[in-house]
């Protein structure tokens, strides 16, 4: 929806507004509010209008005592919680999040979206800087005594305090292909934590819901889960302005096809990629097609990582951004994504079938599945697994794997779907990861989730009434690129190393 970035911080005679331009302006197209300065603050905001088009509804929104808002993202339960707290019909989500926090009314808990949100009240003082429950939209933060910067991006913060490179990052990201930990690749930037708020703690924890969701029968009837799946897809189309679908030969986005009535559906990839020759021969009605070749991804990767300035997680990031652009060409504004179902229902099927035949974990082993490169015992990263692990309160392996993929793995996911589409001026969404599904899968087991070394049985189950069990049970095909093809690679590394070798470039 946009970028935000709001300080108190004295920047002297730095030109911050030319800055901040270079470094959100791309996160909101269709309007820059320029910087604001009210009450001790610099805020600035730049929109990507999806609900309520009109500007009237641009922002920082100001208010009569000096209380300000710098909002990113989605209310989508927008109008119900207008009618229920104040009986009246609102057309802003940014609006009715300003009144239920200036009429005391707000409950994090309720709002229905996915958001970033920072309030300063009249008195000058953070009231809330809140990030929702999965963490899919950012918010980063510089911090010095106290003077304190949020912003959307850590681009805009690198430029303005020049911190240096946190190089245990640098290890997460090796090994994880993201700081999972640090929360940024560079010193003194952070992120507000998913569920958390800046001021008041945290309002969700993934934790304490698995850890006491009762396995419940009436949540394995595959109509409860329809129902979720059909609430969860009909929010994430409120908008005002067009959405769109990305379609693979997954299960994801085909369940998520199945729910609703897409007319514009988007695929993207390599000429010869299995889930574009798939595609290709289904002849499907508002579907169109990228075929993207070397020097096309070249360029993109160029231009994402210049944009960033920090790597990218995967390859698949640059084709997302160059479909996006497509859709964006075309008038849409909005795409749906599948992200979320392998995290809620156990889809990454050698890592779940290991959690469900294994009664005790054991790190090493989990460390051997999940790690793209070895973690050594005793090191400083393994010593950070080692104590998330020993923390966490919940003890079955399965749901103790489930909860580190919901908890840690998935908003890197969300950062990868945000970046990359937000870069085309296109916002993401994730049908499948809200609250209505996170309220049923939980209520499932692993016996309930895995079937024969596969995960996600009950979301193949109500696939299969589409497209039937071949289709449905079919085995998981990743998005693989094979970078040797399409980099200079004169040192002959594999893909792996390639992508992570280019992607530090821009860190040194």
């Amino acid at each position: 929806m946009c970028g935000l970035f709001i300080s108190n911080y004295d920047f002297k005679n730095k030109n911050i507004e030319s800055i901040i331009e270079k470094n959100l302006r791309f996160r909101g197209p269709d309007g820059s509010s320029g910087i604001l300065k009210n009450n001790g603050w610099i805020s600035y905001h730049s929109r990507l209008a999806i609900i309520d088009l009109s500007s009237t509804v641009n922002q920082p929104v100001i208010n009569s005592d000096s209380s300000q808002l710098v909002f990113n993202g989605e209310i989508l339960n927008y109008k119900e919680l207008g009618l229920h707290y104040f009986n009246k019909e609102y057309n802003s989500d940014t609006f009715l999040l300003n009144d239920l926090i200036v009429f005391e009314k707000l409950n994090l808990s309720e709002l229905d979206g996915f958001f970033s949100f920072v309030f300063i009240d009249g008195d000058g003082k953070i009231k809330y800087a809140c990030r929702d429950k999965f963490g899919v939209k950012p918010l980063f933060f510089h911090k010095s005594n106290e003077q304190i910067t949020f912003a959307s991006e850590p681009n805009v913060l690198q430029d303005l305090f020049s911190p240096s490179i946190n190089e245990e990052a640098v290890e997460e990201y090796k090994a994880f292909r993201a700081p999972i930990f640090e929360g940024s690749f560079y010193n003194s930037i952070q992120q507000v934590d998913p569920g958390h708020c800046f001021i008041n703690g945290r309002f969700f924890s993934a934790e304490i819901e698995l850890l006491n969701a009762k396995k419940s029968s009436s949540s394995k009837n595959n109509e409860t889960l329809k129902k979720a799946i059909k609430q969860g897809v009909k929010s994430r189309c409120v908008s005002d302005a067009p959405v769109g679908l990305l379609l693979s030969k997954g299960i994801d986005s085909n369940l998520i096809k199945h729910t609703e009535d897409f007319k514009n559906m988007y695929s993207v990839g390599f000429c010869g990629d299995e889930d574009i020759e798939y595609l290709s021969d289904q002849n499907i009605d508002g579907l169109k097609i990228l075929n993207v070749d070397k020097d096309e991804f070249v360029k993109a990767f160029d231009y994402l990582l210049s944009l960033r300035k920090e790597p990218l997680s995967v390859p698949n990031e640059v084709l997302l951004y160059l479909i996006a652009l497509k859709a964006k060409g075309d008038g849409i504004k909005v795409l749906l994504s599948g992200e979320g179902a392998d995290e809620f229902f156990g889809g990454y099927d050698r890592i779940f079938t290991w959690a469900a035949n294994n009664q005790n974990f054991d790190l090493e082993s989990f460390l051997e599945l999940y790690a793209y490169t070895e973690i050594k015992k005793g090191s400083k990263l393994y010593q950070k697994m080692e104590s998330l692990f020993s923390n966490c309160t919940i003890k079955n392996t399965f749901e103790l794997v489930r909860w580190f993929f919901i908890r840690y793995h998935m908003p890197i996911l969300f950062r990868r779907l945000d970046f990359s589409l937000m870069a085309a001026g296109v916002e993401g969404r994730e049908p499948i990861a809200n609250a209505h599904l996170f309220s049923v899968c939980s209520m499932l087991s692993g016996d309930d989730l895995m079937i024969n070394g596969l995960g996600k049985k009950p979301l193949r189950e109500i696939l299969s009434e589409y497209l039937g069990e071949d289709f449905a049970y079919a085995n998981k095909v990743g998005f693989p690129v094979d970078l040797t093809k399409i980099f200079s690679n004169p040192d002959k590394l594999s893909s792996y190393e390639l992508w992570f070798s280019k992607n530090l470039e821009v860190l040194r």
